[in-house]
């Protein structure tokens, strides 16, 4: 039996904003878990801002390739994804990283929409794949 995924991809906890050193990897999957809302809103989605940078501690741009997420064009580095509005979904956002610069960042917000004041958060984690060297 073929076991590609074992030791070849990097999977890690991540925190909204926190870097991520993606050298050496070509594709990534984006996790984000919604949970379950505050109020009764009558819509909710997932934005997500994508950032990179040569440098770790350097200057974040938006990255400007509109194909980076499969199945979805960005604009500015933006990403907006309907979810149900009870919560409790998984997100998965499949990046295709070939042209992004050596760090990147993924800002996770909750928007929610309808009710008096609703409000959700998200639990992320992050997988780096197709490394250029196997297995990790």
């Amino acid at each position: 039996m073929k076991r590609e995924l074992l030791q070849n991809v990097k999977v890690t906890p991540y925190t909204s904003e926190d870097v991520i050193a993606r050298e050496g990897f070509l594709s990534a999957v984006l996790g984000v878990l919604v949970g379950k809302p505050t109020g009764t809103p009558t819509g909710m989605k997932v934005k997500v801002t994508f950032t990179e940078s040569d440098e770790e501690s350097g200057s974040y741009t938006p990255i400007a390739d509109k194909k980076l997420v499969l199945d979805h064009t960005i604009d500015e580095g933006v990403l907006e994804l309907e979810t149900d509005a009870a919560g409790s979904q998984l997100v998965n956002i499949d990046l295709d990283m070939v042209g992004c610069k050596r760090y990147i960042k993924a800002k996770v917000e909750m928007v929610c929409t309808g009710d008096s004041s609703p409000s959700c958060t998200a639990t992320c984690a992050f997988v780096l794949g197709d490394p250029e060297q196997m297995p990790i």
